[in-house]
């Protein structure tokens, strides 16, 4: 079998039995590319593919065109004009009355000891900043403007 690279175009005399029918890789001497060699071409099918036939319709089925759009659901809102059957998103009610008090009083009583903890560390922040500014602008040199802005500046 004569093969040839792709490449550099070399040619080479290999043995049919080396290279096999579904091809191998072989590796140019000349330019050391690597190809598939002696694989045989793709071909498209000679037939094309063809898709099943749907099953036959139920006598009085409607068509798919034909078929009536679903009643919108009760928390949906009616398409607006020009959207087609697409329904309105869904938007979710805050509670109110009963079901708003109804909440677990611990839950309530958590969220705000998280922002009472969060407003703490930024203010330990805020004066550690201005208590240690020169050490502040050391490490950091584009702080200094911050700190002039402010009308901190040292």
């Amino acid at each position: 079998m004569l093969i040839e690279c792709p490449r550099c175009k070399a040619r080479y005399q290999v043995a049919d039995e080396l290279i096999g029918a579904a091809g191998k890789k072989v590796r140019c001497g000349r330019c050391g590319t690597v190809w598939l060699a002696g694989a045989p071409p793709f071909a498209p099918p000679e037939e094309p593919l063809h898709w099943p036939e749907p099953p036959p319709r139920r006598e009085g089925a409607l068509e798919p065109a034909e078929a009536p759009a679903p009643p919108p659901a009760p928390h949906e809102a009616p398409a607006r004009r020009g959207m087609g059957d697409v329904p309105a998103p869904r938007l979710e009610q805050a509670p109110t009355g009963e079901a708003a008090q109804a909440r677990p009083r611990s839950l309530v009583l958590a969220a705000l000891a998280g922002w009472v903890a969060t407003v703490l560390v930024l203010g330990a922040a805020a004066w550690w900043a201005l208590a240690h500014r020169e050490a502040v602008i050391a490490a950091w040199p584009p702080s200094e403007r911050v700190y002039l802005a402010l009308g901190l500046g040292s």
